[in-house]
């Protein structure tokens, strides 16, 4: 029976509840992305492992929740594979990154937070150990030490700074040694236990930075026009109409486009050109969640030297590239708002 055949079986009134409550078991099989018992917690309240009878309106309220996460997802999906389409008609090759993330784990929608709390909750198991010899439980028990560190952030106030910078690195250590415990399922399973506990925390926290082009120009644009309009120095030279217009026909075009996006909605851009990193912009209301970071990362991965102009009264991004390793080499350019800039530079 197909997911959808299931939806409509919990939706109707007319069927016992019962069958509904059945029906809306199946469905979970579908759509258990973030784990069948976490899934069906954050759907209905209720343990999976306890038979608990739900009304109707709570099966409809279970189902609805279910179905906005998958359409988030199918949207993200068709979007996806539109930008796909049109990068590889410029020979862009596809990001890996980017795959593992549209099919990671994690829960698409505006409540992607709630859910993955408890998902990583149900994961993160303290007193998880395994039988083996000491050789294999020496690489794991450090990690699992390691990572509870994270899980405690997480499920408290967040991850701060430094450990959104490592978690990347220790999620990299856990899948080596899960690989190594592969032939060994007892050794194996608590080590992917850890592995998905990372993948959830690191899906849900850090942004996903992919490559744009120009069907991201609108939404841009609006992170663009934001950013600066928090910039009081700056005179107003153009209206949001020619910036969109310059968007859409300059700086994109001309520009290898990397964005940020965070649950599905962009919150960030770096535009390179050459060697030079033409523009760096935050939506405001993103701003110390490492977006900026993982931006500068991806560009600094994609060049052996960056160049850029910054605004002298610009001291917020003056010291952000200089904490990542942009020295001063020079100023006064001739920038078309006629203010003070400087120029600094990086290199590997």
């Amino acid at each position: 029976m197909t997911y959808l055949t299931l939806v409509r079986r919990v939706q109707n009134p007319g069927l016992p509840l019962g069958l509904r409550y059945a029906a809306l078991r199946s469905a979970v099989e579908y759509r258990r992305r973030i784990g069948y018992h976490a899934t069906w917690e954050f759907i209905t309240g209720t343990d999976s492992r306890k038979a608990q009878p739900l009304d109707g309106p709570a099966l409809l309220e279970a189902v609805a929740r279910m179905e906005t996460s998958r359409n988030t997802w199918l949207a993200e999906l068709n979007a996806y594979a539109e930008r796909r389409t049109a990068l590889k008609r410029d020979g862009v090759p596809a990001d890996r990154e980017e795959s593992l993330y549209r099919r990671g784990r994690r829960w698409p929608g505006p409540d992607s937070r709630a859910a993955t709390v408890i998902a990583v909750a149900h994961q993160w198991t303290p007193d998880w150990r395994f039988d083996g010899p000491a050789e294999l439980w020496e690489p794991y028990a450090p990690l699992k030490h390691e990572l509870a560190g994270f899980v405690d952030a997480f499920l408290g106030v967040g991850l701060h700074a430094a450990q959104r910078r490592r978690l990347p690195a220790l999620a990299a250590r856990i899948d080596d040694v899960r690989r190594e415990h592969m032939r060994h399922f007892n050794l194996w399973m608590p080590t992917a236990r850890l592995g998905k506990t990372a993948e959830l925390i690191r899906f849900e926290t850090l942004p996903l930075v992919r490559r744009g082009w120009s069907g991201d120009a609108e939404a841009i644009t609006a992170i663009f026009w934001a950013a600066r309009s928090r910039m009081s120095y700056l005179p107003a030279l153009h209206t949001f109409e020619q910036t969109r217009w310059w968007v859409a026909n300059i700086m994109a075009p001309q520009s290898e486009l990397w964005v940020a996006e965070m649950r599905g909605v962009p919150v960030g851009f770096a535009a390179l050109q050459g060697d030079w990193l033409n523009h760096l912009y935050l939506d405001p209301a993103h701003q110390g969640q490492g977006i900026g970071e993982a931006l500068l990362a991806k560009a600094k991965y994609r060049r052996r030297e960056l160049r850029l102009h910054v605004f002298e009264q610009n001291t917020g991004a003056r010291a952000f590239y200089a904490r990542h390793g942009f020295t001063v080499v020079g100023g006064g350019s001739d920038n078309e708002e006629g203010l003070p800039d400087l120029e600094m530079r990086w290199r590997r």
